[in-house]
């Protein structure tokens, strides 16, 4: 499993291409988070790790592991760029 680097494209975030072009390489639970963030960008802007493991039905551990993956020293950091993607997109709107 490679590492994708995302950290400085917020918008790739809110782009279900994005998504779909790396979940074929996740393992499963990396998977389901995965899938969470392409439908819902507002859970992981805004939620705690722990809710969005208890809606994945996936331990912490793997939301962290899921940041690592995306290139993020750590879930706030990339809490953030999900925040970031957010506002970019309704500044455009």
């Amino acid at each position: 499993m490679q590492t994708v680097s995302m950290k400085a494209d917020s918008d790739a975030f809110l782009s279900k291409a994005f998504w779909v072009s790396i979940h074929r390489d996740l393992p499963r639970r990396l998977d389901t988070l995965a899938r969470l963030a392409a439908e819902r960008p507002d859970v992981f802007a805004f939620e705690s790790s722990q809710k969005i493991a208890e809606r994945c039905n996936v331990s912490q551990t793997s939301v962290i592991r899921f940041a690592h993956h995306l290139g993020f020293e750590g879930f706030a950091e990339m809490k953030q760029v999900f925040q970031q993607g957010l506002r970019a997109a309704v500044r455009k709107e």
